[in-house]
């Protein structure tokens, strides 16, 4: 009785992070057990209904239903005169200068170029073409294949891994927060964060050729030619950022959002977990979602802790304030791990007791991105993906009825930090 056994998971705790569709159209559900701090499995055999089984227990999969399901639009929802506009996967139906209408009308489908590609080779296509939250993706995707060939990987490794994701999260925070001083009109605020941004990537590339630091994590751990010896120097690049960033933050904290936003964006825990948010949106809600929290792995043995939002600010205050905490706290645990860096292997290069399919998650600069993959003679044979604005894109809810010059500010809940894609 699947009713039965999904009832028992939510009883226990356990929260559904993932929902994916085999190309047999088999539904594949992924919960994390906090209990176990372990991801369970649950695949539905034949024409079971998995998904609209849990949305009675889990209010996510809501969400999940209709990232893999869509919607369908018919010309006949448009009048003869209507104009539309699409951004970032949206298509909105505009009148009178307010938006009437959001439709939800394009994903993005990463993994579709990775079949059949040898699972090296995709995890670097993955992590090049992911922009900012490339290295997350990718971290996501090779943790899933070393699940599937049975990889342990070496300490020293999962530690060098876990500073670049955090030098990550501030690069692309400090791009979010300078985008949004832009639409809230404080332009000299995103201009010292564009700046301490050039600043970062800069030194990034000096030490791994690359802003990001990607081309570095592989299958197994991290490539063994990395460059160890420059590491003290980072270390004090990372503290020259870090002082930089500290003579920002006061500004950025003073970052005044208009009062009629404040008043339309009060969402509670349940519209969150029925949305389906995760990450910098999801916490300034107030909501537990932080894979750093449930798996913390190396950000416990560095003393990380997450920090609640204060709750009398509205959404977008507290969720600027999510941001500046996380670049200060995230540039922390970058030089911590780097400090206490002792030397130890670097690379495991086979693995055993794989059993061909494995999933892997990391707490990505937007939220917690997953990957369910399964191989086949060394190549990806079937792969999701689960992206953390896509998700978070729910929320575009909030743009029904709001004038056309509110759309950008609206919209800072979800977009990527480079800004909308319109049309």
């Amino acid at each position: 009785d699947q009713g039965a056994r999904l009832e028992f998971l939510a009883e226990q705790g356990l929260r559904l992070v993932m929902a994916d569709l085999s190309m047999e159209g088999e539904e594949t559900l992924h919960f994390f057990n906090p209990r176990d701090e372990e991801t369970i499995h649950l695949t539905a055999r034949g024409d079971q209904r998995l998904l609209d089984e849990s949305s009675k227990y889990f209010p996510e999969a809501h969400r999940w239903r209709e990232l893999l399901e869509g919607g369908e639009i018919k010309d006949s929802d448009f009048g003869p005169s209507a104009a539309l506009l699409v951004r970032d996967g949206l298509l909105l139906q505009v009148g009178g200068g307010r938006v009437q209408n959001v439709y939800e009308v394009a994903r993005e489908y990463p993994q579709a170029a990775m079949y059949g590609k040898r699972a090296r080779e995709a995890g670097f296509l993955l992590e090049k073409s992911g922009g900012l939250e490339g290295v997350a993706r990718g971290i996501a995707f090779i943790q899933a294949l070393e699940e599937a060939r049975g990889v342990k990987v070496p300490e020293a490794a999962l530690a060098l891994r876990t500073a670049l994701l955090e030098i990550t999260r501030v690069f692309y925070h400090l791009m979010w927060i300078s985008r949004a001083s832009t639409v809230l009109r404080r332009q000299a605020v995103a201009d010292r964060c564009a700046s301490l941004r050039i600043h970062l990537g800069l030194r990034m590339l000096d030490w791994l050729g690359d802003p990001l630091g990607r081309g570095w994590i592989v299958p197994g751990g991290v490539r063994e030619d990395f460059p160890m010896r420059e590491i003290p120097e980072t270390v004090d690049r990372l503290a020259s950022a870090a002082s930089l960033w500290e003579e920002i933050r006061p500004a950025v904290l003073k970052l005044a959002v208009p009062g009629w936003a404040t008043r339309k964006l009060r969402p509670t825990v349940e519209d969150a977990r029925s949305g389906g948010w995760v990450g910098p949106l999801a916490r300034a809600v107030g909501l537990d979602r932080d894979a750093r929290v449930e798996e913390p792995g190396v950000y416990a043995a560095v003393g990380w802790e997450v920090e609640k939002p204060l709750e009398k600010d509205g959404l977008l205050r507290r969720m600027i304030g999510v941001r500046v905490y996380e670049i200060s706290s995230s540039l922390v645990v970058a030089r911590r791990i780097l400090s206490d860096l002792t030397g130890g292997k670097l690379l495991v290069k086979r693995g055993r007791g794989g059993k061909g399919e494995g999933f892997g998650r990391c707490e990505g600069p937007e939220g917690e991105v997953g990957c369910h993959l399964s191989t086949g003679k060394g190549r990806v044979a079937g792969m999701t993906l689960s992206l953390p604005h896509e998700l978070n894109r729910s929320a575009a809810c909030s743009l029904q009825g709001a004038w056309m010059d509110e759309v950008d500010v609206l919209s800072l809940l979800w977009e990527t930090p480079a800004g909308p894609r319109k049309g």
